[in-house]
């Protein structure tokens, strides 16, 4: 996630939610992160044009507080004017809101559950 995107800020806040996930984790760690300029050299004569609207993931706890990363992509415009996003990066679970990382960590295990918690899966398919 490092090599394709920076940390441009974060914030904590109280976790105003009522559900069951909310009540295990009462703070919110907001991190923000901008996709750093990954052209390739056949790419640079593409036009910087801001970022796109922040995406949100939903990513490990971390020291009892729910995270959430707001990413955001670069846009570029080619020469005829029309915008553009480059390169496809695995940001989070197919069908899901969460990391790729974390999506494996409730991962089904040859039918069982890698994980046996049913307030974390509910809370996760919100």
């Amino acid at each position: 996630m490092t090599d394709w995107f920076e940390v441009v800020n974060m914030t904590e806040e109280n976790n105003p939610g009522t559900t069951i996930a909310d009540k295990l984790y009462n703070r919110i760690l907001n991190i923000y992160l901008d996709e750093r300029d990954n052209r390739s050299e056949e790419q640079m004569g593409l036009k910087p044009n801001g970022f796109t609207e922040a995406t949100v993931i939903k990513d490990y706890p971390i020291r009892n507080r729910k995270v959430l990363l707001h990413v955001r992509r670069r846009r570029y415009l080619d020469a005829d004017g029309r915008n553009i996003i480059l390169n496809q990066y695995p940001l989070n679970t197919e069908g899901t809101k969460v990391s790729v990382e974390y999506g494996l960590f409730f991962k089904d295990d040859h039918g069982q559950p890698a994980i046996n918690c049913r307030a974390l899966r509910e809370a996760l398919s919100d």
